[in-house]
């Protein structure tokens, strides 16, 4: 799987002007397999969009995501254990990668990557993930060469 950051979206969304605008879209429509961002990285593109869009905007936005961009939102692994479980393994794993210098909301989200195993994790913010996990860190620019290769 693929995972694909926040900033992704908000260019798709929000900053049409961007230079980057055209890559990223490129990006979002290819057919690559096994993309999927987390519902943490849905639920800051809708806090970021709250600004721009009002709340029926919003809501379809978040109800119809994963159609819109034909992909899976993927919930920590341990949503699914009892709340004990789920807080203890998810402020442990936090609290490790902001150790690393992350952000709360980063770390959260490569916590996500990680725990499913993602084969590569996709953003424009490089410098905010390289050299605090295993998983390769690619632009979509990046991504789109590889696979046009």
């Amino acid at each position: 799987m693929i995972l694909i950051d926040t900033d992704i979206f908000v260019i798709e969304r929000l900053f049409k002007n961007d230079k980057r605008y055209t890559i990223n879209k490129e990006f979002l429509i290819s057919e690559i397999e096994g993309k999927c961002t987390s519902i943490f990285n849905l639920f800051e593109l809708l806090g970021i969009a709250s600004f721009n869009l009002n709340s029926n905007e919003l809501k379809k936005l978040f109800k119809s995501f994963p159609e819109i961009y034909d992909m899976k939102v993927l919930y920590p692994i341990t949503s699914y254990e009892s709340a004990e479980a789920f807080i203890e393994h998810f402020f442990e794993n936090t609290f490790e990668k902001i150790s690393l210098k992350m952000n709360l909301m980063d770390a959260i989200i490569l916590n996500i990557a990680q725990e499913h195993n993602c084969s590569t994790f996709v953003t424009w913010n490089l410098k905010h993930f390289i050299g605090r996990t295993d998983i390769p860190v690619k632009t979509p620019e990046q991504i789109l060469a590889i696979n046009a290769s």
